[in-house]
């Protein structure tokens, strides 16, 4: 009797930190902040495969909202994905999280991944996304970004982050993006050849035309980088649909806080 009572404590255990897929792996204190990790179980660890919140809300015991500390960008990942939250007055040892995440699998036959070609084969300052894409949502924007656009854009742009505060040198970076989004379709620039296609930049810079509202991003992926293999960079882009995407909700309750 005894037994059967400790397998149902186990399999209540486990049934309180897995829902559908997705496993509240960690919570714990990191200097000022909380940060939840969760991940998505079985799930390839691949481009191909990509993960990132719908909704979520994080309390304490009491049912109070933990407030968002705004560190961390929610875009699709393919490893685990994190919340970041304020640390309240008082230590707490544990925390419920409850939300939606999304399960992206871009493909062909979904309409929802583009093999663009390489970075000097593609016109730049233009539309490159599909016309059957835009033919449904005429506001998504995705282009490769010329020198000469940049400047004029960014033309009084400081550069805070280096040292003298000095203007920014486009010329610097390997490769040059913009992109409009919206909420029904997030558009992921994919670079295959390196780190195998997300997160390919040991020095990116983001900016908003405050005129437009596109987001430029600006990529430097080599120390040093030649003319030739800029021109050579393969470029894949995903593009979110309904088709393509599983929402998958999540409901776990007292997770513990590590110290």
């Amino acid at each position: 009797m005894n037994k059967l009572l400790l397998l149902a404590g186990i399999i209540l255990s486990m049934s309180l930190y897995s829902q559908q897929k997705i496993n509240f792996e960690r919570a714990g204190y990191y200097f000022d902040f909380i940060e939840l990790s969760f991940e998505m179980e079985d799930k390839p660890n691949d481009k191909f495969h990509l993960i990132k919140f719908d909704t979520i809300t994080a309390t304490d015991n009491k049912g109070n909202l933990l407030i968002d500390n705004h560190n961390v960008f929610n875009i699709y990942r393919r490893a685990n994905i994190l919340a970041r939250y304020e640390a309240p007055k008082k230590q707490l040892k544990s925390v419920n999280a409850k939300g939606v995440v999304k399960y992206f699998q871009p493909s062909r036959e979904n309409n929802s991944y583009f093999i663009l070609g390489k970075v000097k084969e593609v016109k730049k300052d233009a539309n490159l996304i599909d016309k059957n894409v835009l033919a449904k949502s005429s506001g998504l924007y995705f282009g490769l970004v010329s020198v000469e656009s940049a400047n004029k854009i960014f033309k009084d742009f400081i550069n805070y982050k280096a040292s003298k505060g000095e203007k920014i040198d486009f010329n610097v970076y390997d490769l040059m993006i913009a992109k409009t989004n919206n909420k029904e379709h997030d558009i992921i620039p994919v670079v295959p050849t390196i780190d195998d296609g997300l997160d390919f930049s040991y020095n990116t810079i983001t900016l908003k035309d405050p005129k437009t509202g596109t987001i430029y991003t600006f990529y430097k992926i080599k120390q040093s980088m030649t003319a030739e293999e800029r021109g050579n960079i393969p470029l894949e882009l995903f593009i979110e649909n309904e088709e393509s995407v599983q929402k998958i909700p999540f409901d776990f309750k007292n997770f513990q806080v590590k110290q």
